[in-house]
């Protein structure tokens, strides 16, 4: 399960004075962004891109996505978002035979974004990470996998992660793969939270010579929830 976990998707729009008319709404404002990246098929040996992989942007809350594509041969994929004032969600990575991945920002963005990777995993392999790393993975309960990240997009080691409600915290070995006696990330900066309750989860980060914002994400039940933390 190695792999970059880089997220979308909040477009802000401030609010102005036009020579003394009335302040425009920052909610009715019209904003679109463009988020590219690739799906790949995750394996114990790395990952490959992964062609044919339904791409949807939705509202956390949303049951109707504002935008879809389908990823390309090469696993690539661009979305163009079009929205008034604040889109706070996330992306959704669907394919036969794959878990669902859903992934969360780290916090409001204001450009468009590049590299952001979605993750799709089968079911065994799944289960073969959790066994691996002694998550404790039950039916019903929810995974998140999460990339510590600098500003410039540079993974950060010696990162301890925590959840609220609290799941079974692990991060990969040197071998790449997750273990069940890693204390902090390494050098890729990932971690694990395994056997977590479904719903609002906030994660949290410690170490690495940094201040890391926590943030919300909502864990689906038997499914696989990425994101990204960041100072």
């Amino acid at each position: 399960m190695r792999a970059s976990i880089a997220i979308t998707l909040v477009g802000l729009l401030g609010c102005g004075d036009d020579g003394g008319s009335p302040a425009v709404d920052a909610s009715t404002q019209t904003t679109t962004r463009t988020v590219t990246g690739t799906t790949s098929d995750i394996g114990l040996s790395g990952r490959t891109p992964l062609a044919g992989v339904t791409v949807e942007a939705y509202q956390e809350g949303g049951t109707t996505p504002v935008a879809t594509t389908t990823s390309a041969a090469d696993g690539t994929y661009s979305l163009t978002i079009t929205t008034e004032g604040v889109l706070d969600g996330y992306l959704l990575g669907r394919i036969a035979g794959k878990k669902d991945t859903y992934l969360y920002p780290a916090g409001p963005l204001t450009a468009d974004i590049d590299n952001a990777t979605i993750l799709m995993l089968t079911q065994g392999l799944f289960d073969t990470a959790s066994t691996l790393a002694q998550g404790g993975q039950t039916p019903g309960m929810g995974f998140i996998g999460v990339q510590v990240y600098t500003p410039a997009n540079t993974a950060v080691a010696g990162v301890t992660l925590s959840s609220s409600p609290a799941g079974t915290v692990r991060y990969n070995g040197s071998n790449g793969l997750p273990t069940a006696n890693g204390t902090m990330t390494l050098a890729d900066g990932l971690g694990y939270i395994f056997n977590v309750a479904p719903g609002e989860v906030t994660i949290s980060a410690t170490g690495g010579g940094m201040t890391f914002k926590s943030h919300e994400v909502n864990a689906r039940a038997d499914q696989v929830t990425t994101t990204l933390i960041t100072p």
